[in-house]
This record gives structure tokens, C-alpha cells and sequence, in this order.
């Protein structure tokens, strides 16, 4: 029988209600209640704090190897000519893309694990309002981007990575349920607000570093941002002695 886990969600949940209960004030209950709501916000927002789970954020591998993810495709107007881009470099990557547009373009979909990347679980639409879904509403939202990824392209996705990276824990529930891999990031690109290719290539280097994985975006943002940043960042990363490999290879590493 598997043994339960307690997260940090849980061992902080507890400890504040302890203190609240042998609290000799009300002061340092109310501390410890805005204490509390201040430290699961964060886990909410950040992913690589594992509040709620564990989270694949970084790996940690001495050997000069990162990851290249891209989120929110498959996109007609930017996918191709990334993967072209990708091919010429001999860069595999990891997408993780939305169900809803894998059914829009399977043949897309299809070229991209035909050309060696890996596809991750993006959600199927992308709401915003994914972190407030209930655990059934999100549950089926998985399952119908696994069901629609493997259709079309043969694959069963193993990672799934949270719409705007927020987790909670019906999160951590339906992913282990599904036998997925909660993904987030060591390094947030911010290629959907800088409009600078340069700029895109300084905020990763500046970070950079053995085992990490790197978010990009060849949805949302403009083919005329998106692949020179990307032509930039591979060269970069070969003259620093950088390697790039898919999620599931650098796994390989540790």
C-alpha cells in the first residue's frame, strides 16, 4: 500500500493551526494566520517552491546540458519554421502544447514529434481561471489533451505543465492520478512582454545554468521575436559549451 505524502501545504497548514491553538495572544495567531496566506500565495505562484508537490523545476546535473521548452502551440505561423530552426542546430525540444490546438492542426502536431521533440500537457484551452478549476473539471481537461495528443501523434504525454505556471493541490492530485510529472521552470524567458530578441537572450544567460530548463513560447508570440531570439540563444549556448536536450534526456543526467 502506497504511503501517503504530506506536502509542505500540509505540514504548514498544521503548524499554523497548532500555534493558533497555544497561541498565549491573539496577536501572534493572527501573525501566524497572515504568515500562513502569505507562504501559500507563493506556493500558488511559484511552482518551484513545491507547496503543494513535487515539481520538476531544474535538474541537478553538473554536465553542461539545458533544456528548451516551448508552451502554448502548436501555432501555424510560428511552429514551422521553429522547427526548421531547431533541425538546422540539431536541437531537440520539449512543447508543451494545448489540446485545443493539436486538434486544430494535428498535422503540425505530428510534424513536431516527427522531427524528434517531445509534447508535454499544456491543459486543452489555456483558461485563466485553470488554477480555480475543481479537481473533476481539471481532471477532464488533462485527459482530453492526453486523448487528443496521442490521436494524433502517438504519444502519451508524461509532464504537464500548469497554465501560467500556478499550482494548488487538486493540481498535484489529478497529476499523479494521470501519471504526470508537474513541470515548471528555472528560467522564465519573458518572451511574451520583451519585444527585443537581445533582450530575450541577455534574461537567459544571465541565469543560465547546468540542468535548467528554459521557457519559451511559439504561441503568443510573433515569429519576427520568437526565432531570432531562439537562433541567438543556440549559438550562445554553444559558444558557452552548452548542450540542448529534451525534458525526458536531461532527466537522463542526474
Amino acid at each position: 500500500m502506497r504511503r501517503a505524502r504530506l506536502s509542505r501545504f500540509h505540514l504548514l497548514t498544521v503548524a499554523t493551526v497548532l500555534v493558533c491553538v497555544v497561541a498565549p495572544h491573539w496577536v501572534i495567531a493572527g501573525v501566524a494566520v497572515l504568515g500562513y496566506g502569505t507562504l501559500v500565495g507563493l506556493g500558488v505562484a511559484f511552482a518551484r517552491l513545491q507547496m503543494f508537490g513535487p515539481v520538476l523545476w531544474r535538474v541537478p546535473t553538473s554536465e553542461p546540458v539545458v533544456a528548451l521548452t516551448f508552451d502554448d502551440g502548436p501555432d501555424p505561423a510560428v511552429t514551422p519554421a521553429l522547427l526548421e530552426l531547431l533541425q538546422r542546430h540539431g536541437a531537440p525540444a520539449t512543447f508543451f502544447v494545448l489540446g485545443q490546438r493539436v486538434s486544430d492542426h494535428p498535422a503540425l502536431a505530428r510534424q513536431t514529434t516527427e522531427a524528434g521533440h517531445l509534447l508535454g500537457n499544456h491543459s486543452f484551452g489555456h483558461s485563466n481561471f485553470t488554477n480555480f478549476f475543481t479537481t473533476s473539471r481539471l481532471r477532464g481537461e488533462l485527459e482530453q489533451t492526453q486523448a487528443v495528443i496521442a490521436r494524433h501523434t502517438g504519444q502519451q504525454p508524461k509532464y504537464y505543465r500548469p497554465p501560467v505556471g500556478l499550482t494548488n493541490p487538486r493540481v498535484f492530485r489529478v497529476a499523479e492520478a494521470l501519471g504526470l510529472t508537474v513541470v515548471g521552470w528555472t528560467i522564465r524567458s519573458l518572451d511574451t512582454r520583451l519585444k527585443q530578441p537581445d533582450a530575450i537572450v541577455r534574461r537567459i544567460v544571465r541565469r543560465l545554468r547546468p540542468g535548467a530548463i528554459i521557457v519559451l513560447h511559439d504561441g503568443g508570440v510573433p515569429a519576427g521575436v520568437l526565432l531570432p531570439a531562439v537562433e541567438q540563444l543556440l549559438s550562445e549556448l554553444a559558444r558557452r559549451g552548452y548542450r540542448v536536450a529534451r525534458l525526458d534526456r536531461l532527466m537522463e543526467t542526474k
